[in-house]
């Protein structure tokens, strides 16, 4: 069972598992991006979404990382959140996807640190500064 160090166990009332913001997981195809292979993708939809909704929100990344320098794109380094490549945050293609669709476990957990970057430039993709 999954550790809730730094997280409120009042959230998950009941015994099931749901993912949980900050975790990397494998995810299906993202058809609504035009995506056709399965990808990595971090939660950055809040915990307490995360437990009610049928789907979460997502960043996708990419091991194609000639496009870091895109304001809306965060560089992550191989071994964070389990990845197993540098790779490349899209913050641009924010997506919901059916938590069904994810991999049973999550490969593991980015650093606040880096997840602020997320956020950052997800404001930066909308327009928000």
């Amino acid at each position: 069972m999954r550790s809730h160090l730094g997280r409120n166990p009042l959230l998950n009332s009941s015994n099931t598992e749901f993912p949980h913001q900050r975790q990397v997981y494998l995810s299906k195809a993202l058809k609504q991006s035009g995506d056709s292979k399965k990808r990595p993708v971090v939660v950055v939809s809040t915990d307490i979404r995360n437990q009610y909704s049928l789907t979460v929100l997502v960043i996708p990344f990419s091991s194609d990382i000639s496009g870091a320098a895109n304001p809306s794109r965060v560089l992550i380094k191989v071994g964070e959140g389990g990845l197993k490549a540098n790779s490349v945050a899209m913050c641009d293609f924010i997506t919901n996807v059916e938590k069904r669709y994810l991999e049973r476990e999550p490969f593991g957990e980015i650093s606040i640190d880096s997840f602020k970057r997320i956020q950052r430039a997800i404001q930066i993709a909308i327009g928000v500064f």
